[in-house]
């Protein structure tokens, strides 16, 4: 630990749109999409699978 980053070369991920925020926005909210249709999904799935077991 205790290094900084000095130059560019070899980084591994450089994203380009950091400094733009419309940008930000769009994967933010890409994002808060996923996530909300995958956590919409298990709750789906769940309510399903106990509802056999009533």
């Amino acid at each position: 630990m205790g290094t900084s980053i000095t130059s560019w070369e070899n980084v591994s991920a450089y994203f380009t749109f950091a400094d733009n925020p419309m940008a930000l926005a769009l994967f933010v909210v890409g994002v808060v999409g996923i996530v909300g249709g995958l956590i919409g999904s298990i709750v789906k799935h769940e309510n399903e699978a106990f509802e056999a077991h009533k």
